[in-house]
């Protein structure tokens, strides 16, 4: 909803998800010259769910994301949106039907505020000269961090955040635009185990009140503890959707990789009892206070 109608009321729980699905692809196939990124993929994406997409480098996460906000078309198959065959032929269509994505680098413009920034592209105007009406700007931006449950001073500049809340303003941004499905592109990889933990708290929220996350990430621990199903990519191709209480983090790399985390990545010692550097009672002037470590012959500390 635009900021003249100001932020989407949603109930604080939505139960569990829909039976009817409210994004679905069905036997999607992209190619790229001498590439096959995607063979007859299809998925459903559920309100009230956080799906996880997984899968290795080159596993066609990314080109189904952007097939989804429009920014690929696919070569066959169907977009259904409520059960709707559906086309999205640009990443407008797609944000006008409700889908929002976060990728690792911001769309935020650094120089503005942090309410400029929530409501770029929909600024509320006044007046026959459609100036810009400054305070339902920032109050409309106040609503969409508080309904979120995020506390940010709306009027400082983005450039002056924490990247973790430059992540949560791009998740404001996206809400404010009245978001149902909101794509999440390795949203972790700058945030710090706290900053994770936040983010993932947020994103619970998100889903009890009705949105459908699609939450993609290397960081398989992740996803295991924040999705409620799983779909595995692998070169192209689904080898599997289940829900997360019915797998563990090896039977995610199994099916990714083909092999079991052990044969694919094999424990081998080489430590040694020869010490090649040993540091006592280090202090700096930047903040180390009595720091002691010895690192020995084949150790990787």
């Amino acid at each position: 909803m635009t900021p003249e109608g100001g932020p989407s009321q949603v109930s604080a729980e939505a139960g569990p998800p829909s039976r009817q699905p409210l994004w679905e692809l069905r036997e999607i196939s992209k190619s790229f010259p001498g590439v096959q990124a995607l063979d007859r993929v299809s998925i459903a994406l559920h309100s009230g769910q956080i799906h996880a997409l997984v899968g290795e480098n080159g596993s066609g996460k990314s080109t189904l994301a952007k097939v989804l906000t429009g920014a690929h078309q696919p070569d066959s198959g169907e977009i259904r949106f409520g059960g709707a065959l559906v086309t999205l032929p640009h990443p407008t269509a797609a944000r006008a039907r409700g889908v929002a994505a976060i990728y690792q680098e911001f769309s935020l413009v650094p120089t503005l505020s942090v309410a400029e920034n929530i409501c770029l592209g929909h600024l509320p105007s006044m007046g026959p000269a459609l100036l810009v009406d400054w305070t339902r700007m920032r109050q409309h931006a106040r609503n969409v961090l508080e309904q979120l449950g995020i506390r940010i001073n709306v009027e400082t500049p983005v450039q002056a955040l924490s990247v973790a809340e430059q992540q949560l303003v791009e998740i404001a941004k996206a809400i404010s635009a009245d978001s149902q499905l909101l794509i999440m592109d390795e949203p972790t990889t700058a945030l710090a185990l706290d900053e994770t933990q936040r983010l993932h708290d947020l994103i619970r929220r998100l889903a009890r009140r009705g949105g459908a996350i699609l939450y993609i990430s290397h960081r398989l621990h992740e996803i295991m503890g924040l999705a409620d199903r799983v779909t595995v990519l692998k070169d192209g191709r689904v080898v599997a959707t289940r829900a997360s209480r019915d797998m563990d983090l090896n039977t995610v790399v199994r099916l990714m990789v083909g092999a079991d985390i052990a044969e694919h990545y094999p424990k081998e010692h080489h430590t040694t009892d020869r010490a090649v550097l040993e540091v006592r009672d280090l202090k700096t002037d930047w903040g180390v206070d009595a720091g002691s470590f010895t690192l020995f012959s084949g150790e990787v500390l």
